[in-house]
């Protein structure tokens, strides 16, 4: 009987089975609802809106791009089909034209920004584990002034600075482009120690605590624990305090005499701001294109620390 009754089992089980395979049952792999009316709406102007800044974006882009191939081009931008004409004359005007010192503003731009950058980490890294680690005396008033600081507009200090570098190179014989780099790092120091030390204040204070107890000091803390999970933030600050010197017209300007000294900036500016019969906006264009090329480089190596550095530093520690 129970064998009789083990078989019947097996075949019900069986007849199910093929019962359930036979059917024209629909099984839906995906639970997400149907889009209504206002729903698709919405989701077509959101794709509508990034559309258009993506047209915003990339279209000062695309435009120094054909601008810098484009021989057609010596006094004005054209970006009409009639008015291009692809050749390297620009380029050939950059290294080789007697108004262009493009090498020498390359290679004091490169100079002054890797500087700033160096200093401005160092000087940063220390102040923000200091302000967040520490209690010394003065702590909060000198934090209050440094934040204070950065609400006095730049422009507004340029005679001042202009006095700084003249002095400095007068008196003390020193190049001005040594004098603009501690400017640039002065600055970039007060700007990005506040956020270095909001950044270490978000690290538990745990982390500490078990590694002083494992016997690590305030130095191994800070290098070996602290340093690689602050290295998104570190890689963040080096491309914001390198690219200060890429970008800034004024400062040299005001500050550098010597055309051979000025940067990348101002040198290109001497392009398009002079007597019209010496304007080339394809030369400012194929410089402004290698220009961009450090920063990106910069970025591209950059870009492994600061999307991965945070789990990674935070395992390690």
């Amino acid at each position: 009987m129970k064998l009789f009754s083990l078989k019947s089992k097996i075949k019900d089980k069986k007849i199910k089975t093929n019962a359930f395979k036979n059917s024209k049952i629909k099984i839906h792999t995906s639970d997400s609802k149907p889009l209504t009316l206002i729903e698709g709406i919405y989701l077509f102007f959101n794709y509508l809106l990034l559309l258009i800044w993506v047209f915003i974006i990339l279209f000062p882009l695309v435009t120094m791009v054909l601008a810098s191939f484009n021989t057609f081009n010596p006094r004005y931008i054209s970006l009409s089909p009639d008015s291009f004409k692809f050749g390297f004359d620009n380029f050939v005007y950059l290294f080789q034209n007697e108004r262009s010192l493009y090498v020498n503003w390359y290679i004091n731009t490169i100079i002054i920004a890797l500087s700033t950058m160096l200093i401005t980490i160092v000087f940063v890294a220390f102040n923000g584990y200091a302000y967040s680690r520490f209690k010394f005396a003065g702590s909060k008033h000198s934090l209050s002034v440094i934040m204070l600081l950065q609400m006095i507009p730049a422009t507004a200090s340029l005679i001042s600075l202009y006095i700084i570098v003249t002095l400095g190179r007068d008196s003390l014989g020193l190049d001005p482009r040594i004098t603009l780099i501690l400017i640039y790092s002065g600055g970039a120091i007060a700007g990005n120690t506040f956020v270095f030390k909001s950044y270490l204040d978000s690290i538990s204070r745990e982390l500490d605590d078990s590694a002083k107890i494992d016997g690590c000091g305030n130095w191994k803390l800070f290098t070996r624990i602290l340093l690689p999970i602050a290295r998104p933030m570190i890689a963040i600050i080096a491309l914001w305090s390198f690219l200060i010197p890429f970008g800034d017209v004024i400062l040299p300007k005001f500050t550098i005499a010597d055309m051979k000294q000025t940067t990348l900036a101002v040198g290109l500016d001497s392009f398009i701001s002079t007597e019209p019969k010496h304007i080339n906006a394809g030369a400012y264009s194929a410089g402004a294109l290698l220009a961009s090329i450090p920063p990106f480089v910069l970025f591209m190596l950059s870009q492994r620390h600061i999307v991965g550095g945070l789990s990674e530093g935070a395992v390690k520690g």
